[in-house]
């Protein structure tokens, strides 16, 4: 992840990481062989939190691409429906999820590596 020396720690279970008139959240995980059973479909949005230099080599076609690094000042360019986010192994991509939860909108992480992509059967475009 990039960091080397961790200046702090959660302890305990979630349930006591939350104030008393909060309640948890999660969002579901998904592979890119479930997005192939979903997409394309009305409703379905897949976006790509991958960097430029990433998609440049290859992208699900049909799909939005804004940079994880950059989501949160664009969040309002996700078109409407359930958005299906994955970058190149899933750890981006639940971070984005998680931006997109808090802001209220549904949303699956794509947990699972982008070279499954092509081989679940999503149809992959090249620039």
């Amino acid at each position: 992840m990039g960091i080397d020396r961790p200046a702090a720690a959660a302890t305990g279970e979630p349930g006591d990481w939350v104030r008393e008139e909060e309640a948890q959240a999660s969002f579901p995980r998904a592979t890119f062989g479930d997005l192939a059973r979903r997409h394309p479909a009305e409703g379905v949005v897949v976006l790509d939190v991958r960097r430029g230099s990433e998609r440049a080599a290859g992208y699900i076609e049909g799909s939005v691409h804004i940079p994880v690094h950059a989501l949160h000042r664009r969040l309002g360019e996700v078109p409407d429906g359930e958005v299906w986010v994955h970058c190149a192994g899933g750890m981006r991509a639940a971070i984005a999820a998680s931006l997109l939860d808090a802001a209220g909108r549904a949303v699956v992480a794509v947990d699972d590596s982008f070279d499954a992509a092509e081989k679940a059967g999503l149809t992959f475009r090249t620039p």
